[in-house]
């Protein structure tokens, strides 16, 4: 059986820090034209804590990405005008892990002095928009941590616990450089 994140059968991130998937995304529009970086996928798991995606730009020291932490989802920003840990609002303020499937959107507005982040969590969007002065995003990690990134990326090398459960129907509206890298994964049941 083949696995693919991108489609409706997902994969299985398993409890090993090597367990994680890689996106390489050719390189995009300028980012001060108005463009728009958009990523959407769906997560299960009962584990607390983890990893669910990061983003890197050229410069290893930015970074964005989304956190669970105690089932609460945390907005990890490491952009020259913003170094913040966001805690996300959910509807009712329900855990996320709670072993049912969960969407994510989340987007990057490209604006001239002004580009924001949108993060929608099962529909229900949160109100804030938050500033990204991050470049554009070339790599995307989902699940967990590659170990090419150790030392570039201490606030997620340092969290508790690893994420551990599913992730499907991963989409960037950007071309891929090359199909995902799978490292210690399987096929979600």
């Amino acid at each position: 059986d083949s696995i693919e994140i991108l489609s409706n059968q997902g994969v299985r991130i398993e409890p090993y820090h090597k367990s994680h998937v890689k996106l390489a995304l050719v390189d995009q529009l300028d980012t001060s034209d108005n463009s728009e970086f958009r990523l959407s996928f769906d997560f299960r798991t009962t584990s607390p804590d983890g990893v669910l995606f990061y983003g890197r730009s050229k410069n290893p020291r930015e970074l964005i990405g989304l956190v669970l932490n105690g089932g609460d989802l945390i907005y990890k920003i490491q952009c020259p005008s913003l170094h913040a840990d966001i805690l996300l609002p959910t509807k009712n303020n329900s855990r996320l892990n709670d072993g049912t499937w969960h969407k994510i959107a989340y987007s990057i507005k490209y604006r001239p002095y002004d580009t924001k982040g949108y993060i929608e969590i099962d529909g229900h969007s949160s109100i804030k928009r938050y500033i990204v002065s991050c470049g554009a995003l070339t790599t995307l990690i989902m699940g967990g941590h590659s170990e090419e990134d150790k030392g570039h990326i201490a606030n997620l090398e340092n969290l508790p616990g690893h994420f551990e459960g599913c992730i499907r129907n991963v989409y960037v509206p950007v071309p891929l450089r090359y199909p995902p890298k799978y490292y210690a994964v399987s096929v979600c049941e």
